[in-house]
């Protein structure tokens, strides 16, 4: 998706958008205290209080609220706090971050932006799975359950506890990708029926999802440049790119940088998911340090070395030299990452309209993906997922 700048505000065309503001990570990240501001491309006067539009709308229930499951199901029938309304210029950037209003509009503009990423990357608008039911998705800002789901209809997020204290999920965008991953997973390759018992679309689902946080996390620029200053260049340490959902500032659910093969993992769902995260990740990686390669910020010999396995004195190396580099060309890295995210982002988004989710497996879902891939992108998507016992090379 592309996002447009503050200086679109100079030009006073009312048909650029809406304003909003968001965390790329969770306010309680160093660094990401602050949100920042986007424009999501919906003109003001098709998004209601609340907020709500055509494809969703938030409720906020005044009082605790079960979470919803097969027998419970939108719409939300109970009694809820005011709907957050727009500034006098009907953009949502009015709104103090601090506030129980600014959980419902930066839960909204998340799930927007994560579903324009993403209609982005497969060329057309996503129609929701559910719409012969629910024509929108209900976003339920907080429940007060130390979860958060997406299923037929809705998204509702509930809260982390970690030290004491109490994070909504509505403020985590990793959280509400992960599930907004979910639904566009279900919309695009339809439900699941009769599964065979070999099938893997559960730990698939869990692995995409991850996988659109992690992409659409790269996303914002000002993320992608504090993950390159913080780390000079070097993805492998550790970062706020390779964690998954924060629950606190040294505390995640999961992490994608993880070294986990196929013989290794259990049938639980996210375990078995690990693989295909950790096979995604080190290709982004990969088609990262080729860019550099290419545009004259690295040496030819990183494309040699297994990353996986790197002695401490070829990572010392690899680290100043990445440090000395980005230092002289820091946008170059920026423009290295940004080609190395929308390969495998496109390739991802492709590879669901071969994807059955009756009979999926992980080693399908891999040749589907590397297929729909460019060139380096395949090659280094198919060497990963090699190394992870995901598929045998060819």
């Amino acid at each position: 998706m592309r996002l447009l700048r503050d200086d679109a505000l100079e030009s006073g065309d009312t048909r650029l958008g809406t304003r909003f503001w968001i965390f790329p990570q969770p306010p309680f990240i160093p660094g990401y205290e602050q949100p920042d501001r986007v424009w999501l491309p919906i003109p003001r006067d098709e998004i209601d209080p609340g907020p709500g539009d055509a494809r969703m709308y938030v409720v906020d229930p005044l009082y605790d609220k079960e979470p919803y499951g097969f027998d419970r199901l939108p719409p939300f029938g109970g009694a809820t706090l005011p709907p957050a309304r727009p500034g006098p210029d009907r953009h949502f950037d009015n709104i103090a971050p601090n506030s129980r209003a600014f959980l419902a509009v930066h839960a909204y503009a998340c799930a927007h932006f994560v579903l324009n990423v993403w209609q982005g990357y497969i060329g057309r608008p996503i129609r929701w799975f559910f719409d012969q039911t629910f024509p929108r998705l209900e976003i339920v800002a907080f429940v007060n359950w130390d979860n958060a789901q997406a299923g037929y209809g809705f998204l509702e997020l509930g809260r982390s506890e970690s030290d004491g204290i109490r994070r909504p999920y509505a403020l985590n965008l990793d959280t509400i990708a992960h599930e907004v991953g979910h639904l566009i997973l279900l919309s695009e390759t339809g439900i699941p029926t009769t599964m065979s018992r070999e099938a893997d679309f559960f730990p698939f689902s869990e692995a995409f999802s991850d996988v659109v946080s992690l992409i659409s996390f790269l996303h914002f620029d000002s993320a992608i440049d504090r993950l390159l200053r913080r780390t000079r260049g070097n993805l492998l340490l550790y970062n706020e790119l390779n964690r998954f959902a924060e629950t606190s500032p040294e505390t995640q659910i999961r992490l994608a940088t993880n070294f986990r093969r196929m013989s290794e993992v259990t049938r639980e769902v996210h375990d078995r998911a690990l693989p295909f995260i950790g096979a995604i990740f080190d290709a982004i990686v990969e088609l990262y340090h080729r860019e550099l390669v290419a545009r004259d910020c690295a040496d030819m010999r990183l494309l040699d070395i297994d990353l996986r396995h790197l002695e401490q004195d070829d990572f010392e190396r690899f680290r100043d030299a990445t440090a000395e580099a980005f230092s002289v060309k820091p946008m170059i890295f920026g423009l290295a990452l940004r080609a190395a995210r929308d390969a495998v982002g496109q390739a991802l988004a492709a590879s669901l309209r071969t994807i059955d989710p009756n009979m999926v497996q992980l080693g399908q879902a891999a040749r589907a993906v590397i297929a729909a891939a460019d060139g380096p992108a395949a090659a280094a998507l198919e060497s990963n997922f090699a190394w992870r016992e995901i598929i045998s090379f060819r």
